[in-house]
């Protein structure tokens, strides 16, 4: 498994963008290994969410990451940030992770023109497996003190 961090970030701006430099050097890095599966790591996701506030501060130019992708099928996931929100996307031959928030979530309202409004369910995080012959399990769990575990079974 190889593990690739990505800036994406735009000092200043609450939205993000590979520039072609950065493209660039990706490229090169995925050209470098093409047999091994690989992680890329980003903060701004490369998909639209449906939560129209926050696309409008999603990664600028993702078409042009998309074709790199599509040429590197050794990408086994996108990990973002960003949104708030757990999310899952296919997204040029790959799948797309979103992480849930360490603090607040984003308001799960699906309307383009919906408010910028957040809500205090529980904070989360993803937590990703690597299985040799199954490839990346990601679970989604949430920090806090919750009442369990309970057995399934009559004991």
């Amino acid at each position: 498994m190889r593990l690739i961090g990505l800036d994406t970030i735009i000092p200043g701006e609450p939205g993000g963008r590979l520039c072609a430099e950065r493209l660039a050097w990706l490229e090169d890095r995925l050209a470098e290994q093409r047999d091994r599966p690989t992680l890329l790591f980003m903060h701004h996701p490369p998909i639209p969410t449906g939560i129209g506030h926050m696309d409008t501060m999603g990664l600028a130019d993702a078409d042009r990451f998309a074709a790199l992708i599509r040429r590197h099928p050794q990408v086994e996931r996108i990990v973002c940030g960003h949104v708030h929100r757990s999310i899952q996307a296919r997204f040029a031959g790959t799948m797309v992770t979103v992480a849930p928030s360490t603090a607040h979530q984003v308001s799960l309202t699906l309307q383009p023109a919906a408010p910028a409004t957040f809500v205090m369910e529980p904070p989360g995080f993803h937590l990703h497996l690597w299985q040799s012959g199954a490839g990346l399990v990601t679970h989604t769990a949430f920090t806090g003190s919750f009442a369990g575990p309970y057995s399934f079974h009559d004991e």
